[in-house]
């Protein structure tokens, strides 16, 4: 089905783009790195439910946190919507069979899951560039993670399963 290679796609070019935002700001991953990313992307793109998926993202989330030291590049932002955008697709494919079309309204739940998420990225960023050398990087990290949780739980509950109830 078409829907379905536009969905791999998206989980390949997410995971890549991740890893390579920030080479115009001169974050530049090594040959074995980016080899090392290719290999899980190849496993991530065809077996969306596979570990692979989870430690190819992990791979350029510890690539990132290595070399942004003190940093707030407008590369993170954008790897942050490559992660989120590839996670979500990962996700779009597991819910059937290759030979199974995206149903749309689904498409479209996880696409607002999937902004209020960065939105909390964005936040996140914004206040890492306004406080520049104010805080410790670690501080942001964490400030970071709970903001992603944070916006997944929010996005869940904005924009729930339709007819899935909560509770009970």
């Amino acid at each position: 089905m078409p829907s379905v290679w536009a969905l791999r796609g998206v989980v390949a070019s997410g995971l890549l783009l991740a890893l390579l935002a920030g080479i115009p700001e001169g974050y530049v991953p090594s040959v074995f790195v980016v080899v090392l990313v290719v290999f899980g992307i190849l496993i991530s793109a065809t077996r969306p439910e596979h570990l692979a998926l989870s430690l190819t993202m992990g791979i350029v989330v510890v690539w990132w946190s290595l070399h942004l030291h003190s940093a707030m590049p407008v590369g993170a932002l954008v790897a942050a919507a490559a992660l989120i955008a590839s996670h979500v697709a990962a996700t779009l494919l597991g819910y059937g069979p290759p030979t199974l079309a995206l149903d749309p309204q689904l498409g479209l739940l996880w696409t607002a899951r999937a902004a209020v998420t960065w939105t909390a990225a964005l936040a996140v960023w914004v206040v890492a560039r306004t406080y520049s050398g104010h805080g410790s990087p670690t501080l942001f990290w964490l400030t970071g993670l709970t903001a992603a949780v944070v916006g997944a739980v929010v996005a869940a509950v904005v924009a729930p399963i339709p007819g899935k109830e909560s509770g009970g």
